[in-house]
């Protein structure tokens, strides 16, 4: 396995950093909002990028637009998704032709993965892992017309990401191959990242069929 820092071509160069492992298995993972300190060094993308790893995954995170050493600057989620989908070819480019790539968000890097997710067409993306998505400010359309595994974590005590919402928009989820998670957690996940990459461990690559797993324990909100 190697790690090492590679530069993206986007409408901007991007920051982002490669770890290679499988030359058939690959995941790009997106950070939370640029506005609010949201960067690739995050520890819930850190979590994603270890389960997948540990899964056999080559892994790509990234730095958006106008974060780090990306040049550019915020683009209200259209230049961001043209940001995953270029990471996406970057990724494409070091694995096998007939390789498998997903794509793995958290917040606003989830969203911005469902809509980039939505823009592939023949299924040449397999799945999207997306954590905390922020159905507060998006009605998660683009979830509903993507054409791969989905897999949804959601926090009991998460404002962003209202359980209602969540229950709601998977319910509905046409697709058979859907799994959740529901941890008891406020939208930063702070002493859980553990069970998002148990999560991965348990689910990523299983058997197809509706999976449900739900944390027994609550936490209280702080």
């Amino acid at each position: 396995m190697s790690i090492k820092k590679v530069t993206i071509g986007s409408d901007y160069d991007l920051e982002g950093i490669l770890r290679e492992k499988s030359t058939m298995r690959g995941v790009v993972v997106c950070h939370p909002h640029p506005l609010y300190g949201g960067d690739m060094y995050n520890n819930i993308v850190e979590a994603i990028e270890e389960g997948f790893s540990g899964k056999g995954f080559s892994t790509l995170r990234f730095n958006f637009r106008g974060v780090g050493g990306s040049g550019g600057s915020y683009d209200e989620k259209g230049g961001e998704a043209r940001d995953v989908l270029s990471a996406v070819s970057f990724l494409r480019d070091s694995l096998a032709p007939n390789a498998s790539i997903m794509l793995a968000g958290y917040s606003f890097g989830a969203w911005v993965c469902a809509i980039a997710g939505a823009q592939v067409k023949e299924s040449k993306i397999e799945g999207l892992f997306l954590v905390g998505y922020p159905f507060s400010f998006s009605t998660g359309k683009e979830l509903k017309t993507f054409n791969g595994k989905i897999y949804l974590v959601g926090g009991i005590l998460d404002q962003m990401a209202p359980m209602d919402d969540l229950l709601r928009v998977y319910k509905d989820l046409p697709m058979i191959d859907k799994y959740l998670k529901i941890v008891s957690a406020d939208h930063f996940y702070a002493g859980r990242e553990h069970e998002i990459i148990e999560f991965i461990r348990e689910s990523v690559d299983t058997a197809p069929g509706p999976h449900f797993t739900v944390q027994s324990k609550p936490m209280r909100a702080r």
